[in-house]
């Protein structure tokens, strides 16, 4: 797979140990949650699903997705300034009442405490066989396999940069409402990433409605056998 070019602002990301493996075992609707929520991340952002996880201190969060009465749980660091780190990936049995399961809480704790020089390494590395720090293709929707992946990323990109225009011009949802002429339960989706109801015609003009230009440049690709992509980065 090649790696995908990343847009202005927005930090690389890896997937440590099994973390990846264990993700794509999740269902689609879970991986489509946490993958949103890590590409926010990448962009300095905290997805609303991504809460402090209990005992790592600052900077190590949980993506916590409840579906079909089982709990599913994402961990990433954001200790380290140049990246985003995917620790681990595990499923609870029920979203509340039983604790994470003690071998879980040392796996997170383990890799977090890496080396530094191995958090940071860019390529693939591998110990005793088994593969620690894998650098994403570059979309994260394409990593989880997910479908529409590419439009996936477009859509998290054009929301950040929506979302940051609305908080540094505090806007209350209602004014934001007036101003992009939808409802404040749209603006309520689009604060929480909840995009599958926004076309990327639709984001964009969003974008133009706040006083913000959309250029689009068409080029022809680079000589290779992937197709054309669609690429968005704020100025």
């Amino acid at each position: 797979m090649s790696r995908a070019k990343r847009a202005r602002g927005e930090k690389p990301l890896f997937w440590i140990g099994s973390s990846l493996g264990d993700l794509l075992d999740f269902p689609e609707t879970v991986r489509d949650e946490i993958g949103a929520a890590l590409s926010v991340a990448q962009f300095g952002g905290k997805h609303p699903s991504a809460k402090p996880w209990k005992g790592a201190g600052a900077g190590v969060l949980e993506i916590v997705e409840d579906y079909r009465g089982d709990a599913y749980r994402g961990i990433y660091t954001v200790k380290f300034a140049d990246a985003v780190y995917v620790l681990h990936a595990f499923q609870k049995k029920s979203p509340s009442g039983i604790k994470t399961p003690r071998k879980d809480v040392e796996l997170i704790g383990q890799r977090l405490n890496w080396h530094s020089r191995t958090m940071r390494l860019v390529m693939v590395t591998r110990k005793n066989g088994k593969q620690l720090v894998t650098r994403s293709s570059g979309n994260v929707f394409a990593d989880l396999r997910l479908p529409n992946a590419e439009e996936k990323q477009t859509k998290v990109r054009l929301a950040v940069a929506i979302n940051r225009i609305i908080e540094d011009q505090r806007l209350s949802q209602a004014i934001a409402a007036r101003r992009l002429k939808i409802n404040q339960p749209k603006i309520s989706a689009l604060s929480n990433f909840k995009l599958d109801g926004f076309s990327v015609e639709r984001l964009m003009n969003f974008l133009t409605a706040l006083d913000r230009d959309v250029d689009i440049v068409i080029r022809r690709k680079a000589r290779s056998g992937r197709a054309g992509r669609i690429f968005v980065v704020a100025a």
